[in-house]
């Protein structure tokens, strides 16, 4: 894999397909970007597809600082102007979507469209920032995550799944879950919820919203509703997926929704 060099760290990444647009992978926090193993292949016979490990994540290294949201944005920002990327499409899982926001902010003319993988687009409960305070405790961190885990099957029984969430997003280090929990209840408490942050872009891209894990209805209603009042906005909850990564679980069909979205933001594909 290719390597970009920073001050720190080496932050590894995979650049495959070809064509004007590309599709700029960003894993969750604690997630490698083996997330995206089976989808990227796919995609790339559409785009071209680069994938970054964030810092300190998979395959890249770090200086052992604690960093930020921030941090990652000027990480993304760097191998982007690197690989001299003009016309780019994030796709980022759960709350790197924070950062893909704040990508679409700063390359306005270059980001015609973002799309975010089950992100918790509403304000979260009060289990979310229950789970989040347990993870900043040596004590209590691992049965933290390991609760989100399950959480984040929904049942299933997938090999792929399983390894993904038990084997490959449990080496993670304490200090990544530590900082994930740090920096993603701060955005909450800064802007209220996603669509609170949406509201902040002077000239919003088209966003998508493609999700599997919640089913609640009226979850599905608050989404539809700000679509019909915001026109770049959609929503898209998959039926054939339930868990947290429909990206991994049924990566055909969050590929088919991508094309669609990309499709109608300006000059198409």
């Amino acid at each position: 894999m290719p390597v970009l060099h920073t001050n720190h760290g080496d932050i590894d990444y995979e650049d495959i397909g070809t064509g004007d647009t590309t599709l700029f992978l960003m894993p969750g926090w604690c997630q490698p970007k083996t997330v995206f193993n089976d989808f990227s292949g796919l995609a790339s016979a559409f785009f071209r597809v680069v994938t970054i490990d964030w810092r300190g994540h998979g395959k890249s290294t770090t200086d052992g600082q604690d960093f930020d949201g921030a941090a990652l944005l000027t990480e993304a920002l760097t191998l982007i102007e690197h690989l001299g990327l003009t016309r780019v499409v994030p796709v980022s899982v759960a709350h790197a979507s924070w950062i893909a926001v704040d990508l679409a902010e700063q390359l306005t003319d270059r980001v015609p469209a973002v799309i975010f993988l089950d992100w918790i687009m509403n304000q979260p409960a009060t289990e979310f920032y229950k789970s989040i305070n347990e993870m900043q405790h040596e004590n209590s961190w691992e049965h933290a995550r390991n609760e989100l885990f399950e959480f984040w099957l929904a049942g299933s029984d997938s090999p792929v799944m399983i390894e993904h969430l038990k084997t490959e997003m449990a080496a993670s280090s304490y200090q990544l879950w530590r900082l994930a929990g740090q920096v993603i209840a701060d955005a909450y408490r800064q802007y209220g919820s996603p669509l609170q942050r949406l509201e902040k872009l002077k000239n919003p891209p088209q966003a998508t919203h493609i999700y599997s894990l919640d089913r609640n209805d009226e979850y599905l209603a608050l989404q539809q509703r700000y679509a019909l009042a915001h026109d770049f906005f959609k929503v898209k909850r998959l039926e054939n997926a339930r868990t947290h990564l429909a990206v991994l679980e049924k990566p055909g069909d969050v590929l088919a929704e991508i094309v669609e979205s990309v499709s109608l933001s300006p000059a198409g594909v």
